[in-house]
């Protein structure tokens, strides 16, 4: 486990119990306590670098003021633009910024952005003549334009801060101003039970499969199927490290009742509540935690499609994605500039783009009508199926593991770039992908893509 590994668990390890100090606390106690070990957290970790995030903060407290009509897309431009600024320090003649400001600054340019178009919103419900109580019930809607204590206040907030979860602005204030939900020992046991086994089992696999031999140059002389096969431990040491900080930063946020709203609200990862009605007096049992949902190992592991894959990771980031970039855009390339957008926010490396950019291919090709024999028997036609998906994830992820273009590039050529290949030959055998009218009625409303 690597120094900064020990850093990440550490501060989940913490945090988890840290929960319990803001049992049956007021509202200011947990605004200043809150923000206070988070802004705590952030100088210990990231040093002088937490000026980037101060100045993040700064800007779009002074783009709420300038221009409340038009602070949406503003601070998008701010904070997608200060990211630039922020991953090219040697352009500046600047230090290079340790990894705990860049997690902090990705998920803090999410939160700035979603205020900021949630402002936007109360704007022109304002002008429209929408009265204060209606706007409340808005989905995400608030009261006011926040002030730069609460901009900070929800900025350093220690819940999420570097590993997530991403949650609106009125997530957080109903986590200071309402009533406190109920925190049943079962959702908080659901989440932690299997994390020690999954942190085991990411640091044992990654020890006998180091990623690096998929950069060294013994990789050519290995036989086609273990070049191709090797990607698979690799990925599963990837995302079990993602499952322990996920499950752990969930399981903080449980502890300290953050995110729990009335089952009947129809709380989404990210979204909050898509309705609202009384909150309190409905038994534990009537509460659950959707809202800081961050991944769904269990589906995950056993999705039959890439795109019901990504919906169950990341699902706090997916959700933002979907609801300011995807739904935003009417071209016909939208998912593609979807991920685009995604793979700038996670870094500028190349592998991240030439990962990202693949995926259209394969939600493409499973939209496509292969035919296939009536000869094939059922259950095998459901394991290829099942197998299929994380067998493209290993692939694309690769990406993410490498980093850098040219090794990713040198990897996927060493396996003839199969997994490019078969989407095509199967959009090709289908027919092509499917007109857009048919995709719209296809399409779940509550898919990511």
């Amino acid at each position: 486990m690597t120094p900064e590994e020990l850093t990440y668990v550490s501060v989940l390890i913490c945090s988890i119990p840290a929960g319990r100090l803001f049992k049956g606390r007021g509202p200011r106690f947990r605004q200043w306590v809150g923000s206070g070990l988070g802004a705590g957290l952030t100088l210990v970790t990231c040093g002088p670098h937490a000026l980037h995030s101060l100045v993040t903060a700064l800007g779009t407290w002074l783009v709420l003021r300038a221009a409340p009509r038009r602070c949406g897309w503003a601070t998008l431009v701010w904070t997608f633009g200060y990211l630039l600024f922020f991953r090219t320090p040697e352009l500046w003649g600047l230090p290079q910024p340790p990894p705990y400001a860049n997690a902090l600054q990705l998920l803090l340019t999410l939160k700035m952005v979603s205020m900021a178009i949630d402002v936007q919103d109360q704007r022109e419900a304002e002008l429209k003549g929408v009265t204060s109580s209606e706007r409340g019930e808005l989905i995400g809607g608030l009261q006011g334009c926040p002030g730069l204590v609460e901009i900070l206040c929800y900025s350093y907030c220690y819940l999420g801060l570097l590993t997530g979860p991403f949650y609106r602005l009125r997530t957080y204030q109903d986590w200071l101003w309402g009533p406190t939900p109920p925190v049943p020992p079962s959702l908080l046991w659901g989440r932690l039970r299997w994390v020690p086994l999954l942190a085991l089992g990411a640091e044992v696999v990654g020890r006998v499969f180091p990623s690096g031999a998929l950069m060294g140059p013994a990789l050519w002389g290995w036989p086609f199927p273990w070049r191709l096969l090797y990607s698979a431990p690799v990925f599963l040491a990837f995302r079990l490290r993602f499952y322990v900080a996920w499950l752990s930063s969930e399981a903080a946020c449980v502890a300290a009742a953050f995110g729990g709203y009335p089952k009947e609200w129809g709380a989404r990862p990210g979204c909050g509540p898509t309705r609202r009605g009384e909150m309190g007096g409905q038994p534990p049992e009537h509460w659950d935690y959707e809202c800081i949902r961050t991944v769904d190992p269990w589906g995950t592991e056993r999705c039959y499609g890439v795109r019901e894959g990504l919906r169950r990771w990341n699902m706090t980031v997916q959700w933002w994605l979907q609801h300011y970039v995807l739904y935003t855009l009417s071209t016909v390339y939208r998912a593609a500039v979807t991920l685009l957008v995604s793979a700038y926010w996670h870094g500028l490396q190349g592998g991240l783009y030439l990962s990202l950019l693949s995926l259209p291919l394969w939600l493409a090709a499973e939209r496509a009508p292969v035919p296939l024999p009536r000869a094939l028997p059922p259950a095998l036609v459901g394991a290829v199926r099942r197998a299929l998906p994380m067998r493209v994830f290993e692939y694309l992820s690769v990406g993410f593991v490498l980093r850098r273009g040219e090794d990713v590039i040198r990897y996927w050529a060493a396996l003839g770039f199969c997994m490019h290949i078969l989407p095509v030959v199967g959009i090709v055998v289908g027919g092509g992908s499917p007109s857009m009218e048919a995709i719209k009625r296809w399409r779940n409303p509550l898919c990511v893509w």
